[in-house]
């Protein structure tokens, strides 16, 4: 039989290992060398944190540009990006092009799984050597089954048509692995309703690893993350009832930040974890989110000035779309202003350890449980249009450094209190990787402004571009991996 790419990757382990300072390296180890590795708690300990790296990477790398560049918020400078930033610009994804994008987002996407499947197996073994550690061991089961249930979704995000796709959600999704398989496993894709199961099942089963155990730290998954994740798989199936169950729990428990601390908590992240339930912590880590937007150093991507007109000019959200040069930035840059995303750029100006300039990356926070909130209300069997509008008032209110009593809306139907939670969420949420996968769920075209410098002007739906195509690599080597419709028999990389 084949060797299939996919348990190529698995096979490899991608686990992380602490160095002796402290931080991670992600090493490719071997089954016999897994097992050694597992053998204490310290090894159980190292591959917790470095599950949380597999995190950073594979968000770093390239799921949050995807989330957005497909959108119509933002430009890529057609001389300053790379041909792989401006082929995912551009819808421009070839099944054939197996050394890069759109392969690494399957290849880091399965390495976050992988990582967790072997906490979860050999963590079972520790269990009973080790029963005085069982807090501890469940603990990081918690940290394993939300890691693959977050993996899981992601991929369908970006490999597989939305949920409601299909009447059944009968349509393929990924490959929902809950096991470490072995060569001669027939490793298929399931289908986007057992996948959304099995991420539902996997955070269940994280919540009760964590019992009552709320979050203390937004760098450290926490049964409060999986309430914040559920609440967001629920808004993508159409699930308006738990969407709003959820939402409202992780709102009960976490308040918004405040006006005053809004800039900070993206460019201050080391003093102020702001509304953070998950978040990437980028100590010592030069992150490519941060190159991206950098005017100090090749700047690639800017916020398109259509959608920077849509803020009002007293709107703390604005202010992160104006860079001023520091004096740590050097002479030719220092007190000069330039547009672009400030939510990847830390101030340097107090911060004498430059490894602890940090902008953690937000994977789930509480303006996000508002707005899920708001749309599961407006759009759910309730119809509770005055109470949905509150929550986007509360946004907005903070944003304007006022009180929601002091907000107007103008809606006389839901239709038109959708389209404001929609503006909303696309001004709240901007750049950190929900716009394309938000129109995508809702199955709307993608208008992109006039001044886009893309060769794609817009993607109606449901053209297939809207998900991605499976590696020829994993077509080629595993004979049970489907394609998406469309791509088989498209023409190679330089045709």
């Amino acid at each position: 039989m084949k060797k299939n790419i996919l348990l190529s990757i698995i096979a490899s382990g991608a686990m992380a290992l602490a160095s002796c300072t402290g931080f991670l390296n992600v090493d490719n180890l071997g089954k016999s060398t897994i097992e050694s590795f597992f053998s204490d708690i310290d090894g159980l300990k190292a591959a917790g944190i470095g599950l949380h790296r597999t995190i950073l990477n594979f968000y770093d790398d390239s799921y949050l540009r995807f989330g957005d560049i497909g959108g119509d918020t933002q430009n890529a400078s057609r001389v300053s990006s790379d041909e792989a930033l401006l082929r995912m610009y551009d819808f421009d994804y070839y099944a054939e092009d197996n050394g890069g994008y759109p392969y690494t987002i399957w290849k880091n996407g399965y390495a976050i799984a992988t990582n967790a499947n072997n906490i979860l197996y050999y963590g079972e073994k520790l269990l009973g050597k080790y029963p005085e550690y069982e807090s501890e061991i469940k603990a990081h089961f918690g940290y394993a089954y939300f890691a693959r249930a977050l993996a899981i979704f992601d991929l369908c995000n970006c490999y597989a048509m939305p949920y409601g796709y299909t009447a059944d959600a009968s349509h393929l999704g990924v490959v929902a692995i809950d096991y470490i398989p072995g060569f001669e496993d027939r490793l298929s894709r399931h289908t986007i309703k057992e996948c959304y199961e099995r991420i539902i099942k996997d955070l269940n089963s994280s919540l009760e690893c964590f019992g009552n155990d709320d979050m203390k730290d937004p760098t450290y998954i926490s049964g409060l993350a999986c309430e914040a994740l559920l609440a967001r798989v629920y808004l993508y199936m159409g699930d308006y009832a738990n969407a709003a169950k959820y939402s409202s729990i992780v709102m009960a428990k976490v308040p918004l930040a405040k006006h005053d601390e809004y800039v900070g908590m993206f460019r201050k992240a080391q003093e102020n974890p702001g509304e953070g339930i998950f978040r990437l912590n980028t100590y010592d880590n030069g992150t490519s989110m941060r190159a991206l937007y950098n005017p100090t150093a090749n700047q690639k991507l800017q916020p398109a000035p259509e959608f920077i007109a849509k803020f009002d000019d007293s709107d703390v959200r604005k202010t992160l779309f104006t860079f001023i040069g520091e004096k740590e930035d050097g002479e030719q840059y220092e007190g000069k202003e330039y547009t672009t995303v400030c939510k990847y750029l830390p101030i340097k100006a107090g911060v004498t350890d430059e490894k602890n300039r940090r902008s953690d990356f937000f994977v789930l926070r509480v303006s996000e449980m508002y707005l899920i909130h708001a749309e599961a209300l407006c759009k759910g069997a309730t119809n509770d249009l005055p109470a949905a509008a509150e929550d986007i008032k509360s946004l907005r209110a903070r944003a304007l450094d006022t009180t929601p009593n002091k907000i107007a809306l103008n809606w006389t139907s839901a239709s038109d209190l959708d389209s404001i939670i929609q503006e909303e969420r696309a001004k709240e949420l901007c750049f950190e990787g929900h716009r394309f996968f938000d129109i995508k769920r809702r199955m709307e075209d993608v208008n992109r402004p006039q001044s886009t410098t893309s060769n794609r002007k817009t993607l109606t739906w449901p053209d297939i571009h809207y998900a991605l195509p499976i590696c020829q690599l994993e077509l080629q080597a595993n004979d049970y991996m489907v394609q998406n419709e469309g791509y088989t028999g498209r023409k190679t990389i330089g045709e």
